[in-house]
């Protein structure tokens, strides 16, 4: 019996009674809600606001227009506003005769971002033990070989603290070039 079902039967029992001229059996229907889980609106996962962050509105914070373009995205991530908005920002340096000082100014932090990672990553390099190879020599898997070197600690540190004197030259004089211009914006 394909499509037979208890409330059917009670459905056909009651159309039924009402054709005949009776009336059908009354029926109460009692809805339950757990107190425990009262949530008024959207669920939010912990992850909502940094997904947020990361991810390119629809429309610019500033000028509300729709950022759909590869360049939008692109000075969302450099800038926090659309492509229209940083063309006319940079407009207005130029108008101003501000936007070299500005462009030289993002490069030196550039620089000095780049020699700050590489004062710590030769920071990391002077301060590294014995260095460990495994290579496998048989295709089974389960084969490997360890192979040790050793290194000249005293010329990895003479090596390391002359790079680190030459990096922090190099901060010091981007700091200069950094508060030269900082001083032409004061």
């Amino acid at each position: 019996m394909a499509g037979y079902s208890k409330d059917s039967e009670r459905q056909n029992q009651a159309l039924r009674s009402i054709l005949e001229g009776g009336t059908p059996e009354k029926r109460i229907f009692v809805s339950m809600m757990d107190k425990k889980e009262e949530v008024k609106g959207d669920r939010k996962s912990h992850l909502t606001d940094i997904m947020a962050e990361a991810r390119v509105p629809w429309f610019c914070p500033e000028c509300d227009k729709v950022m759909k373009r590869k360049l939008d995205d692109k000075m969302w991530r450099l800038f926090g506003h659309c492509f229209d908005c940083q063309v006319i920002m940079e407009n207005k340096l130029r108008i101003t005769g501000e936007y070299d000082d500005w462009a030289k100014k993002k490069v030196l932090l550039n620089q000095r971002s780049f020699v700050e990672e590489q004062l710590q990553n030769v920071d990391e390099w002077k301060n590294q033990g014995d260095i460990t190879f495994y290579n496998q020599i048989n295709p089974d898997g389960h084969s490997v070989e360890k192979e040790k070197w050793d290194i000249n600690k005293e010329k990895i540190i003479e090596q390391a603290d002359e790079a680190i004197g030459h990096f922090k030259e190099l901060l010091e004089k981007i700091d200069l070039e950094l508060s030269q211009i900082e001083t032409k914006e004061n």
